[in-house]
C-alpha cells in the first residue's frame, strides 16, 4: 500500500482496511469552484480511488479569492481541465475523470450513475435540485453544500429513509440572485463535505443522518438541527415521481 497514506492509516478508525475501502471507492463532485476546491483537494489527498468532477465554466479573476485550485495563469482556462491537472499533480495514483460540460436533466443519470457518492458544490439552486432529483432516482447518497457570506450549510440526503434536499429547502423558497462568498466560508463548508464523504466511504457513523449542519463564521459557531422527511415531497415523498 502506498506509503503516502501512512499517517492516515495510523488513525484507529481507518487502518489498512479503511484505506483499501477508499482506494476502491468512487466520488463525483459537481462544481470545481469555491466548494469544489477543498472537496476535490482533500478527497484526492485521502486516496479515493476514482474521482469525477463536472464543471463547464472557465476560470475568472473573481474566482481567485476562494478557488485555490487555480492561479492567475489559469484565467480563461476550462476549470475541469485545469483542476484535473492540479489534482493529478497532487496524487497521480488515483483516477480522475473530468467532464467539461453542463449537468442537465438529459445527462445527469449517465454521468452520476457509476459513482458511490455525489457531492454538489455549486452555487446554482437549479443545479442543486437537479442533482437531488437524479440521486434520488439512482439511489445514490447526495451531499449538498451551500454558502452565503459568512454562513453555510451541509445536507446529507439518501431517500427513502432520509429527507432529500427538496424536503428541507422547497424549490419555491430558494433565492435566485447571486450571493457574496468569503473564501474561508467556502473552505469550511468544503472541508465538512469532504469529511462527511470520507466517513460514508469508510462505513463510519456520522451525525448528519436526519440533521442539517449549519456554520456561522461570524460567531464561530456550528449547529446541527433536526430535519424531517416530507411525505408529500414531489421528489422523494410517497407521491413523488
Amino acid at each position: 500500500m502506498n506509503e503516502r497514506y501512512d499517517r492516515q492509516i495510523l488513525v484507529d478508525q481507518i487502518g489498512s482496511e479503511g484505506q483499501r475501502k477508499l482506494e476502491q471507492s468512487s466520488v463525483i463532485v459537481v462544481g470545481a469552484g469555491g466548494l469544489g476546491s477543498p472537496v476535490l483537494t482533500y478527497l484526492t489527498a485521502a486516496g479515493v480511488g476514482r474521482l469525477g468532477l463536472i464543471d463547464m465554466d472557465t476560470v475568472a479573476p473573481s474566482d481567485l479569492n476562494r478557488q485555490f485550485l487555480y492561479e492567475e495563469h489559469d484565467v480563461s482556462r476550462p476549470k475541469a481541465i485545469s483542476a484535473k491537472e492540479k489534482l493529478t499533480a497532487q496524487n497521480s495514483t488515483i483516477t480522475i475523470c473530468a467532464y467539461a460540460e453542463r449537468l442537465t436533466a438529459q445527462n445527469a443519470n449517465t454521468l452520476l450513475t457509476s459513482y458511490d457518492i455525489v457531492l454538489g458544490a455549486v452555487d446554482s439552486f437549479e443545479t442543486r435540485f437537479l442533482i437531488n432529483t437524479a440521486c434520488t432516482s439512482l439511489d445514490i447518497p447526495y451531499i449538498d453544500g451551500g454558502v452565503n457570506g459568512f454562513s453555510g450549510t451541509v445536507l446529507y440526503s439518501h431517500p427513502p429513509e432520509l429527507p432529500c434536499l427538496n424536503c428541507v429547502f422547497p424549490t419555491a423558497s430558494m433565492k435566485k440572485k447571486p450571493t457574496g462568498v468569503l473564501g474561508t466560508t467556502a473552505g469550511a463548508i468544503g472541508v465538512a463535505m469532504a469529511n462527511l464523504a470520507l466517513l460514508e466511504l469508510l462505513g463510519l457513523p456520522h451525525p448528519l443522518k436526519g440533521k442539517l449542519f449549519l456554520y456561522d463564521g461570524l460567531r464561530m459557531r456550528t449547529e446541527l438541527i433536526d430535519i424531517q422527511k416530507n411525505e408529500t415531497c414531489p421528489i422523494c415523498g410517497t407521491h413523488g415521481s
